[in-house]
């Protein structure tokens, strides 16, 4: 039983929950209420297998593929968190404004002191003139924000196991693209079921960069090409197709499955 009682109204609670602990003092349990931080765990739920189809490149089935990812018990919140990291460090905070210190000139009086009937001036590059200098302008600055590995990995995972519904697994396309050619590109998307009279928004995930393939795909404006080492979480969720290459789902498999390591 604690000796003072703390009315809500006088706590603020942001991000992070307060637990209030009484110390005990020298009299017994009448010491003062302190706030402890409680940091909230995120944890993986137990890993459910779901079947996605399987198409050659021509579009024809090939069987159907099990994948079974972590994914997180509260997923909302730590694909919330991944997407808000994932903004904030593509910021490069590099706006810079100068200062009246950082304004060249202005070191002479503009004019005496009294006498003038003006307003005292002592620079010719106060805030309050033109040609001056700015006050509380922006300054470079560093917005990003950390993420634990294993929290990062367990956004992706999860993001990606709730695009099962809109994912077709396809055979590597290295072999297929043996020069650039946008029309190929775009007739494989047909084939795969992807709208493109509409331009649905389509995600394409490689094992890794092959250069014909990037050429071939970087002129589709609904199409993002991703490799598995630069995927986001912000991507995934904005797609409305998302095609995996063969390849990439192996390696998406030992990575982000059960079995896999932290």
């Amino acid at each position: 039983q604690t000796a003072r009682s703390c009315s809500r109204s006088n706590m603020s609670v942001t991000s992070t929950f307060l637990l209030l602990l009484a110390l005990p003092s020298s009299q017994g349990w009448g010491g003062e209420l302190v706030a402890v931080r409680s940091t909230r765990t995120t944890r993986a739920a137990p890993v459910r297998m779901a079947a996605v189809a399987v198409k050659d490149f021509e579009g024809a089935a090939a069987g159907e593929c099990d994948v079974a990812l972590k994914v997180a018990k509260s997923g909302a919140y730590i694909l919330q968190r991944k997407v808000v990291a994932e903004q904030a460090n593509m910021r490069l905070g590099t706006a810079c404004s100068k200062t009246r210190s950082d304004v060249r000139g202005g070191g002479r009086k503009p004019y005496q002191q009294k006498g003038t009937g003006r307003a005292r001036r002592g620079s010719s590059r106060s805030p309050l003139l033109v040609g001056g200098g700015v006050s509380f302008g922006p300054k470079p600055k560093s917005y990003r924000l950390k993420m634990n590995k294993k929290e990062k990995r367990l956004a992706i995972s999860t993001a990606l196991m709730s695009a099962l519904g809109r994912m077709n697994v396809v055979e590597d396309l290295d072999p297929h693209f043996d020069m650039p050619r946008t029309q190929d590109m775009r007739a494989l998307l047909e084939r795969l079921s992807v709208d493109t009279k509409n331009d649905e928004s389509t995600l394409l995930i490689t094992k890794a960069r092959h250069e014909n393939t990037y050429l071939s795909a970087r002129n589709i404006p609904y199409l993002n090409l991703r490799t598995l080492d630069n995927i986001n979480v912000r991507d995934i969720l904005k797609a409305k197709k998302v095609i995996v290459a063969s390849g990439a789902m192996d390696v998406i498999k030992g990575r982000y499955g059960e079995e896999a390591s932290a």
